[in-house]
């Protein structure tokens, strides 16, 4: 896993976006990031976000990381 990769992206959730749309400075698929965050998200034993079928949001541990 590219752990800079995998922060740039948790960094891009952390920042106030009107739209996820907009997030589109990483460049890369969604599966990949869902991947990614999945492997950040074990390799620390915490959650980082919490999802639902709207909206991101960094969860305690997220905010804490970044």
């Amino acid at each position: 896993m590219d752990k800079l990769l995998a922060l740039r992206m948790l960094l891009e959730v952390a920042e106030p976006v009107a739209s996820p749309r907009q997030r589109s400075g990483l460049g890369i698929a969604t599966s990949s990031v869902t991947r990614i965050r999945d492997a950040l998200e074990s390799s620390l034993g915490a959650a980082l976000m919490t999802r639902t079928t709207r909206r991101v949001a960094l969860t305690d541990a997220g905010t804490a990381y970044v």
